[in-house]
């Protein structure tokens, strides 16, 4: 059984890089440069024909040289400036790096003989391209083509290496992410993303949309299967003319009946048709329901059942699509997943190369599960292929080598350089090579590299690096711990005599594979975050949020150099946790929303001051009462309390026994109007009345400071 519509993504390798070039000799030029990677800046022809000059970046002077002579480079732990052909090689480019840069060159004089800018723009790569086709009602397709992370994409469609046409496309321009192909269009499908700094491309091999199984029915007991939403074909019997009446049931009901060629009923006849030249009965738009027993009854011309005969129909989901990951681990391994969407039952296959992947290829994993390791030489093209008892659909991917790559300038005596395990460490040891007569560079007493000039006589690491004279670099691939500790470059003048005598050291260190970061919400709504890095040394972190350093308005708790931080409640945005070390960079980005907690300020009627963060959804404080207020029927008679209290209060002028009471309460009364009916409210409507005191004796037991006396009111109707 074969699949209908088969997913193959081009992706163009596994790079930790995307480079670009610019001529720069003009002034005004425009380049443009891809975020993390490398630029290339043609600055002028050779760097020998000028005496002097100096290269800016709004306004600081990031370069200068006399001639072939680089005399200081602000960005020399990631770029390098080749006299030679006068390029200058910004690596890890980030926002900062865009702006203005201007190139002043001085004459022999000191005078001024050019000065002409370009501007640099630094923008997102497309990473990766996903193709997702999708049959529409009437069998048109709707293709959609995402492109991740790139910034300011255009798009361009081609259907077996030709533009489509308008006989072909059913809506949508091939300049859009997303078009409708008519009814009968199959073929190569191809959407490619560009941007000012890369380029990726994936194709999908699509035909006319359902996906068809087919199952000969002819013995008892067979065992089919039909894909979800598509069509099956059942084979029940060779030819319909052999048999002299008919009866297929399903669970029972008889749902197609005939006589040799002549159909005379069918409860399906909707989504379905008998085919009496060669006895097969086509259901489409199979849903879960067509599954279960199907039986086949069989009467000659006398009416006697000479045959009865089942088979069981399985209904399954098919495979829409296949997803394969790459990713390097800190090693230099590969670990690839396959995922496939919506099938039910996936069985998994895998090849490189077209041969099935071998032991010496394979670190872990079998080659059928979704999942495998793969060790670190291996590169090609790599197949995964998903099937199940209706479809079947593979995806590719071009893999290489994984690999970080460091630059070190090593023409300093003691210089200190970093090289990534797994990766690549290119090491400048002169300015080219032509200019020195005999050199030999040694790792541990032992000479790895020799050469004469432009000539290298040996090199005991071939199988793994390359010294190129032009520009006087050694490049080291596949980088173990073993590489590490200190290299010596001797050379020689025409004489034999040793002229220059410089080391450097070289550590390896393993590069950051991938970033994790994970949001928890506290008890109060605070957000705590934390960032793992896998595989990195001496990882250094940072933090930002909207692109800006975090403040001390919006940190809790926790330094933005370490891996996990406290963010206050009212905190949103984009959180980006960035973790590095001397060979590699890696930033994850994720958009947090506050854990849904509010601040609440207020006095309710009891008197009691609320001033904390609550959580919204649960919240029932400070919350003014929305129902509206209940009704009451008025009683025949009101019973009220009323409290009157006296303060006793001495006077300066009387006699000690004597006291007055001075009256601080007055009579209260409930008022109603008779007859009606009244609203609950926050207190009742009073009158106030006044109450007289007599003089009282003197009671033997003094009274307390304050008196109340109380009294019941009652109101008749």
């Amino acid at each position: 059984m074969e699949a209908v519509i088969g997913l193959f993504v081009m992706l163009l390798g596994v790079s930790h890089s995307v480079e670009t070039y610019c001529d720069g000799r003009q002034d005004g030029a425009q380049c443009y440069g891809p975020l993390g990677g490398t630029v290339v800046l043609q600055l002028m022809t050779k760097a020998s024909e000028r005496h002097k000059y100096q290269w800016f970046n709004k306004n600081t002077l990031i370069l200068e040289g006399r001639r072939n002579i680089v005399l200081s480079n602000q960005l020399e732990n990631r770029s390098s400036f080749t006299a030679s052909d006068g390029t200058f090689r910004i690596n890890k480019l980030s926002r900062t790096d865009g702006g203005e840069y201007r190139l002043i060159s001085f004459d022999s004089h000191g005078t001024q003989s050019e000065n002409r800018a370009l501007q640099l723009t630094i923008q997102a790569p497309v990473s990766s391209v996903l193709l997702v086709p999708e049959c529409l009602s009437l069998g048109e397709m709707k293709v959609s083509c995402s492109s991740e992370g790139a910034e300011s994409p255009q798009y361009s469609w081609t259907l077996d290496d030709h533009a489509l046409t308008h006989s072909e496309l059913l809506s949508g321009n091939t300049d859009t992410n997303s078009i409708t192909l008519k009814q009968h269009v199959s073929g190569k499908l191809v959407c490619s993303v560009k941007n000012k700094v890369s380029s990726v491309s994936t194709e999908v091999k699509i035909s006319t949309c359902g996906v068809e199984t087919y199952c000969d029915g002819r013995q008892d007991g067979a065992q089919c299967y039909g894909p979800l939403g598509g069509t099956v074909v059942l084979q029940l019997m060779t030819k319909a003319s052999a048999a002299h009446k008919y009866q297929l049931l399903n669970k029972n009901t008889v749902i197609l009946e005939g006589r040799r060629n002549n159909i005379l009923s069918n409860k399906l006849e909707n989504r379905s048709s008998f085919t009496a030249s060669d006895g097969t009965f086509r259901i489409n738009k199979l849903n879960r329901t067509d599954g279960g027993e199907y039986r086949l009854i069989i009467f000659d011309s006398d009416g006697t059942q000479s045959e009865n005969r089942a088979l069981q129909l399985t209904i399954q989901a098919p495979v829409s699509s296949v997803l394969l990951v790459p990713e390097c681990l800190s090693l230099g391994e590969m670990k690839v997943s396959c995922s496939s969407e919506g099938a039910e039952s996936p069985q998994y296959s895998w090849t490189l190369d077209d041969h099935a992947l071998t032991h010496s290829e394979l670190l872990s994993g079998n080659t059928d599960t979704n999942s495998i390791t793969l060790k670190q030489h291996v590169s090609g093209k790599l197949v995964c292929s998903v099937k199940n008892k209706v479809s079947s659909v593979s995806t590719e991917v071009k893999i290489s080598t994984c690999g970080v790559e460091t630059y070190c300038d090593g023409r300093q005596d003691g210089a200190q350089c970093y090289g990534p395990l797994g990766g690549t460490v290119v090491l400048q040891l002169m300015t080219k090579a032509s200019a020195t007569h005999k050199y030999q560079l040694l790792n541990k007493n032992t000479v790895i590299l020799e050469g004469r000039m432009n000539i290298v006589l040996s090199n005991k690491l071939e199988n793994r690096s390359s010294f190129t004279a032009s520009n006087g670099t050694f490049r080291i691939n596949k980088l173990s711990r073993t590489d590490g500790g200190e290299y010596r470059l001797i050379t020689f003048d025409s004489e034999g005599t040793q002229s220059e005598k410089r080391a450097l050291q070289l550590s390896i260190q393993a590069p950051v594979s991938s970033v994790l970061l994970v949001p928890e919400c506290l008890s109060l709504g605070e957000m705590k975050v934390s960032c793992s890095s896998e595989g990195a040394e001496s990882p250094q972190y940072s933090w930002t949020l909207d692109d800006h350093a975090l403040t001390h308005s919006e940190l809790l708790s926790g330094n933005t150099d370490t891996n996990s931080i406290t963010l206050k409640q009212h905190v949103s945005g984009k959180l980006v946790c960035s973790v590095k070390n001397k060979v590699s960079s890696v930033s994850t980005e994720v958009k947090i929303s506050t854990c849904g907690f509010i601040f609440i300020d207020c006095t309710p009627p009891n008197g009691t001051h609320i001033s904390q963060w609550v959580f919204a959804a649960n919240n029932t404080l400070c919350i003014e009462p929305t129902t509206a207020p209940t009704t009451i029927t008025a009683t025949p008679a009101v019973v009220g309390i009323a409290v009157v209290c006296s303060q006793k209060k001495k006077k300066k002028n009387k006699p000690k026994e004597e006291d007055d009471q001075e009256l601080t309460y007055a009579d209260v009364k409930i008022m109603q109007r008779p007859g009606r009916q009244m609203q609950q409210r926050a207190g009742p409507e009073v009158e106030y009345g006044e109450v007289m005191f007599s003089e009282r004796p003197r009671q033997s037991v003094r009274p307390a400071e304050d008196e109340c006396v109380y009294a019941k009111v009652r109101k008749g109707r």
